[in-house]
């Protein structure tokens, strides 16, 4: 069980992307923001302290946003508080998000010394052609840099986001895009196709014809291509879209695709606790107007029932390549996936799209390609 943080701040959108962010202001507004919004963060934490009581928490997981635009002081100082106020195991795991060009040595240091032990860099792509096309701040040296740097600091636990399908991307980029990865050995890298998502500026001009992406065929390749390499240099591939170096899983991420309660604290986050999902308003100033009567700001809030749980454990187990294991489901619910889902499960083996192996139904290699099809059967 862990805790979500959202970070909110970049120092520039990407074209691509649809998270709650905003872009900060100048130095002095965005430092009087910063100071509010942690505050409220604070009170937003010592809010969810009460109803999680003394169970034990294992992950801090702060995202955005970019994070790492924040001083690293102040991110230090809440990740104390946290292990402070809140119930964590000794050393539990502590992620970061950062973009390559604002991360240093000095912050790493700072935010190691608190227990971040754990970066994951949005990198991207490795050819500044590409990253200049998505909007993306840092340039293709930088990267090297800045794992550099974090390897000094003592952070040696990092993940490198990497996308496909971007425009003007060829095979040979991927393939490139890859190795440069892989020749920094990260412990970890996740690899996600790019998806349009409605109202962002990237998915305007490919609607209008001004940007061109890579087919279906291309994308799928590209994919086929990460898992061939990353098998080769002897990472794991444990999620559809995440590989990484033996017994080195993000710890986070797992207590989604287990679909484990979690405490989520931010403008825009979601969490999850004992049954009820939550959606906090996407509203910076009224979240921290919110917090200053010491009140949530729901978006929206769902009970959450047996019967959703049971279908939402499926759904984002499929993700996992080992799969959801029988036994496991039937000691949280009391009744075999097979009673609740025989005929989706079923016509899913009959497609080939999942097998069962070692107590486990799992998606087979064709079922990666058709991710959607196989977690959607399992939506009653």
């Amino acid at each position: 069980m862990g805790v979500y943080v959202h970070i909110p701040f970049c120092e520039q959108k990407c074209y691509y992307c649809d998270f709650h962010s905003v872009v900060a202001g100048d130095e002095e507004s965005f430092s009087s923001v910063v100071s509010d919004y942690f505050l409220s963060l604070r009170r937003e934490a010592l809010y969810y302290k009460k109803l999680w009581e003394d169970r034990a928490l294992r992950t801090i997981f702060i995202g955005g946003g970019t994070p790492s635009i924040v001083p690293a002081e102040q991110l230090a100082s809440f990740i104390l508080f946290l292990r402070n106020e809140l119930p964590f195991v000794a050393e539990p795991e502590i992620t970061i998000e950062a973009n390559p060009h604002s991360l240093h040595y000095e912050g790493a240091a700072v935010l190691s010394k608190a227990g971040a032990n754990r970066v994951s860099l949005g990198v991207q792509a490795f050819q500044n052609r590409l990253l200049k096309a998505i909007g993306r701040v840092h340039t293709s040296d930088q990267i090297g840099q800045s794992v550099g740097a974090l390897k000094r600091a003592g952070i040696t636990n990092i993940n490198l986001d990497l996308m496909f399908g971007l425009p003007g991307q060829g095979i040979s980029d991927w393939t490139e895009t890859l190795r440069e990865a892989v020749a920094l050995r990260p412990t970890h890298l996740s690899c996600y196709g790019l998806i349009l998502e409605d109202e962002t500026p990237l998915a305007r001009w490919v609607s209008a014809g001004i940007v061109h992406l890579p087919s279906d065929d291309e994308q799928a390749e590209m994919y086929d291509l990460a898992c061939e390499m990353l098998k080769e240099e002897a990472y794991e591939h444990y999620e559809i879209s995440n590989f990484c170096e033996p017994g080195m899983e993000c710890q986070h991420n797992l207590l989604y695709w287990h679909n484990e309660p979690f405490i989520a604290l931010g403008s825009g986050a979601t969490g999850y606790i004992d049954g009820f999902r939550y959606k906090n308003m996407p509203d910076i100033q009224g979240y921290i107007e919110s917090w200053t009567r010491h009140t949530p700001y729901y978006e929206y809030t769902d009970q959450v029932s047996l019967d959703q749980e049971m279908d939402e454990t499926m759904m984002v187990g499929m993700r996992l390549l080992r799969g959801v294991e029988e036994e496991a489901f039937f000691r949280r619910y009391q009744v075999s996936f097979r009673d609740i889902y025989r005929e989706p499960i079923e016509d899913l083996l009959a497609k080939g799209l999942v097998q069962e192996s070692n107590g486990c139904l799992r998606v087979t290699r064709q079922g990666l390609f058709l991710e959607n099809m196989v977690s959607g059967a399992f939506l009653r």
